[in-house]
C-alpha cells in the first residue's frame, strides 16, 4: 500500500498541496487520488472519517469521486473533494477504495485498509501494519517502550551521526517535532552509530533537544532495533522514518525530508 500524501510529494506536487488543503483540487492535468483517515483501526463498531482533500484534480469541479467502503454498503459519490466522509464499520478488515474520474475519463485510485476489531492489524513494518513494540535504552540513561506512547503520533526515525543525509534531514525532523508537540506528536530518534557518544555529541551540538534519543549497540547492521524494523540490510538506506498513529499503526514509511505538516495533520 502506497504512502498516501507522500505520493504527491514524490511526484513533485509540494506546491500543489497548498491548494489542495484549501480546495481539494489543483490545475494538474491528471487526477491523483489520495485517501487518508485519522483512525484506521479500532474496536467495532468503528467510525472512520475519510479525508479526500489531499487528492489532486481539475479546478473546474468536473472531477468526480467514488468512495467504495469495501464492506458491501453503497459507495459515497460526489464532486467536492474538500470533505470528510464518515462511515461506520462492523468487525472485519476492509479495503476502502477512492476512485477519481475527470472529464476526459482519466482515472486514479487509492486504497486504505480499515481493520475493525479488538487487536488491530498484524504486526509488521509496512504502512497499515501495527508497529513492532520494543523497549530500548535512551541516551540519557533511561528506558523507552514504544507501547507507552499509544495515544500519541510517533515519529520513529532511524539515523546516524555518520550519515550525511541524516544530518541534512535532522533540522526538518526537529521542526516537525517542535511544531506539532502540543498536538500530541513525539519524535523518537534511534541512533545507528557504533558509539553512543557520537549520537549524544551530535544532538547536543546541534541543539536537538526535542527528541527522545535511543541507542542500542550493534550499529546499523547489528542493532536489535534495526533488525526489528528491517533496516539491517545493505539495500535499505537511512535516514528512514516511520510515522505511527495514535492506535500504533504505521501510516508512513520513507525519508524524513518528505514528511510534511499536512501529512501529520491528516493523521492528527
Amino acid at each position: 500500500m502506497d504512502n498516501r500524501v507522500a505520493r504527491c510529494v514524490r511526484r513533485g506536487l509540494a506546491l500543489a498541496l497548498v491548494a489542495v488543503a484549501l480546495t481539494g483540487c489543483t490545475g494538474r492535468e491528471d487526477p491523483i487520488a489520495v485517501l487518508t483517515a485519522a483512525v484506521i483501526t479500532g474496536a467495532a463498531p468503528l467510525d472512520v472519517a475519510f479525508d479526500l482533500s489531499y487528492s489532486v484534480c481539475d479546478e473546474d469541479g468536473s472531477t468526480t469521486y467514488e468512495l467504495d467502503f469495501g464492506d458491501g454498503s453503497p459507495p459515497s459519490l460526489g464532486s467536492e473533494l474538500g470533505v470528510i466522509v464518515h462511515h461506520t464499520y462492523n468487525a472485519g478488515t476492509y479495503p476502502a477504495v477512492l476512485v477519481l474520474t475527470d472529464r476526459r475519463g482519466k482515472q486514479d485510485s487509492d486504497t486504505l485498509t480499515i481493520t475493525a476489531d479488538e487487536s488491530g492489524p498484524p504486526v509488521g513494518t509496512s504502512v497499515g501494519d501495527t508497529a513492532p513494540d520494543f523497549t530500548a535504552h535512551t541516551t540519557d540513561g533511561g528506558l523507552l517502550t514504544l507501547y507507552d506512547h499509544r495515544g500519541e503520533v510517533v515519529l520513529l526515525d532511524f539515523w546516524g551521526a555518520w550519515c550525511t543525509p541524516c544530518r541534512i534531514s535532522m533540522p526538518h525532523l526537529d521542526e516537525m517535532a517542535r511544531e506539532y508537540a502540543d498536538e500530541g506528536v513525539v519524535a523518537i530518534v534511534v541512533s545507528t552509530d557504533a558509539a553512543e557518544q557520537a549520537s549524544i555529541d551530535y544532538l547536543e551540538d546541534g541543539g536537538y533537544d526535542a527528541f527522545l534519543s535511543v541507542w542500542e549497540p550493534g550499529g546499523k547492521s547489528g542493532s536489535p532495533l534495526t533488525k526489528l524494523y528491517g533496516l539491517d540490510g545493505t539495500d535499505v538506506g537511512i535516514p528512514r522514518t516511520f510515522v505511527i498513529d495514535r492506535q500504533g499503526v504505521i501510516r508512513y514509511v520513507g525519508h524524513p525530508i518528505d514528511l510534511t505538516g499536512k501529512m501529520l495533520e491528516a493523521i492528527l
